[in-house]
């Protein structure tokens, strides 16, 4: 009797946690992602800084990704990778990634000043969480939505990128962000010249829903030589 007295009680409060928890948690929309996201989905966006080119510290101050090469980027076995200026090797650690006038591209690795060279030809455009290549305008990074789900984002549906090509509003969540909340997504957009541009033309907040959109292609010639990628390292990036 008292073994089952004990045991309706632990059920009973079982029930109630978990009836809490369905209620503090955010709902839930048929294709599992949350509701906030259809008229309430923060969006900020992210880049890879490249040695050489302006970008902006940790502050919000520009800078430009030269001067002195004081730092040296180190793989895990403690071989040089590059030597770069300080500015440089701080700004690749904030994003985590970085890409050398050489073509070199690495990545953070076990530790904040442990880098690795990635393979320019499975990943030519950054590498993202769980080994998913990063692709241009399309890769977005998110924490509580699925990887591999394609999202429409409806502000963006015919927004000009500084190309001058033309985006449908479909993107992927192919990434994760150390610093981001729930809500929020972190769109890819390659370069420091693209963000300045696009910050005035995307809204801080969206309009987000989970759909099967078809995803395009918005690389162009000048993207492919900003990012120093040869011929080779071009291939199957989709």
């Amino acid at each position: 009797m008292k073994q089952a007295s004990i045991s309706k009680a632990f059920l009973s409060l079982c029930a109630v946690i978990l009836c809490c928890s369905m209620a503090l948690a955010s709902p839930l929309d048929k294709r599992g992602i949350s509701k906030c996201y259809k008229k309430n989905a923060r969006i900020t966006q992210y880049w890879i800084p490249k040695e050489g080119d302006k970008d902006m510290n940790n502050n919000g101050k520009s800078v430009t990704l030269n001067g002195s090469k004081t730092k040296t980027l180190k793989d895990r076995k403690g071989k040089t990778i590059a030597k770069v200026s300080k500015t440089t090797f701080e700004k690749f650690q904030m994003e985590g990634t970085g890409l050398l006038k050489s073509g070199t591209m690495v990545n953070l690795g076990e530790s904040n000043d442990v880098f690795m060279k990635l393979d320019r030809g499975e990943t030519p455009y950054g590498l993202g969480s769980s080994g998913n290549r990063l692709v241009p305008w399309i890769s977005v990074a998110s924490n509580d939505i699925k990887k591999g789900t394609k999202l429409y984002i409806k502000e963006m549906d015919g927004l000009v990128l500084p190309d001058g090509k033309k985006h449908n509003g479909c993107v992927r969540v192919d990434d994760e962000g150390w610093s981001m909340g729930g809500c929020q997504l972190d769109f890819f957009v390659l370069q420091f010249n693209a963000y300045k541009v696009l910050t005035n033309k995307i809204p801080s907040k969206v309009t987000v829903t989970a759909k099967s959109c078809t995803i395009k292609d918005y690389v162009t010639h000048s993207v492919k030589k900003w990012a120093v990628l040869s011929f080779k390292a071009l291939y199957n990036i989709f």
